[in-house]
């Protein structure tokens, strides 16, 4: 519902929100690896329940892999992000963490680069809902911190990344793919969003 006048919903997030076709790894849908159909994914499973709610709701999906892979230096790639920017938001659930380097992880740069990266895609009046990594990260306990100090509803979702009845494993064949949240882990991460927006 681009139009309407209904409550509008930003996913930012990063493979498990939305990955494009990559046939060389064996995954064939759009949408948040490795859930088994488009609508299996967090994000669709969250916006169908949202729905049967709010009627006239509206939905925007933010890739944001880029700047993670370059958090250090996350102002410099903000402006490829400007269309969900503009989207104005009412909701911004932030749920990327996954790909920034463990090694060598700045806890400094990244809260600045984090908050950074919320107050740009983040109306003033918005409501920002965090989770931490599906699988543990060093940087989730800045996460948490940030959600403290500034109240955003924060879900810690790392215990999900430690149960392979949570990922795709054994549906398959490349590795990268089959740690990815299958639809049970998909449906736990919808949960655990919806239990924060209402």
């Amino acid at each position: 519902n681009k139009d309407g006048s209904g409550t509008r919903f930003l996913f930012v997030g990063n493979s498990i929100t939305r990955h494009g076709e990559a046939p060389h790894i064996g995954w064939y849908n759009n949408c948040g690896m490795a859930a088994s159909a488009v609508e299996k994914d967090y994000v669709h499973l969250a916006a169908d329940e949202i729905c049967k709610r709010e009627k006239d709701a509206a939905f925007c999906i933010c890739q944001v892999a880029d700047w993670e892979r370059n958090y250090k230096n996350g102002g410099e790639v903000l402006y490829l992000f400007k269309e969900a920017r503009d989207f104005k938001a009412d909701i911004v659930i932030m749920r990327c963490i996954e790909n920034c380097a463990a090694d060598g992880f700045e806890p400094d740069t990244f809260r600045k680069e984090y908050k950074a990266l919320i107050d740009y895609l983040a109306p003033d009046k918005a409501k920002v809902i965090l989770t931490t990594g599906f699988w543990k990260h060093p940087g989730d306990g800045e996460i948490i911190s940030i959600g403290a100090e500034f109240g955003y509803p924060t879900s810690e979702l790392g215990y999900l990344g430690e149960d392979d009845e949570m990922k795709a494993i054994g549906l398959f064949d490349h590795a990268g793919v089959a740690n990815h949240p299958g639809d049970k882990g998909m449906k736990y991460i919808a949960e655990e969003i919806l239990n924060l927006i209402y």
